[in-house]
């Protein structure tokens, strides 16, 4: 899907806080009628991760730095929640209008969802 002001494409690997190899495969994707354009959610899970002064401040290349940074996002628990709008009139327009809402738990809702 492209930006609305430039002509760069957003593809999955580059919208994701992932590796390649981390990228869920299709077979895994959900079908919840409920919200139809997610198909995959993934638990949040931490790692413990050593950071010495060479890892961060030693020049590194760009592969490099993105193996830092991800390492780095991944010391915290998030919550990946992988959308799909294939199917959405709206398609083209999905990066710009993606909406997360939380409702806490205490209301009886455990699950975020993406309009």
């Amino acid at each position: 899907m492209a930006l609305s002001k430039s002509s760069v494409v957003v593809g999955w690997k580059t919208s994701s806080i992932r590796r390649q190899h981390e990228l869920p495969k299709k077979e895994d994707f959900v079908d919840d009628v409920r919200y139809p354009h997610v198909v995959y959610v993934e638990k949040p899970k931490a790692q413990d991760v050593d950071f010495s002064d060479e890892m961060i401040y030693q020049e590194k290349t760009t592969s490099e730095m993105e193996e830092v940074t991800l390492k780095s996002l991944n010391r915290i628990p998030w919550e990946r929640v992988d959308v799909s709008f294939k199917r959405s009139r709206q398609w083209i327009f999905a990066h710009s209008t993606i909406q997360v809402y939380y409702e806490p738990h205490y209301l009886g809702n455990s699950f975020p969802g993406v309009t």
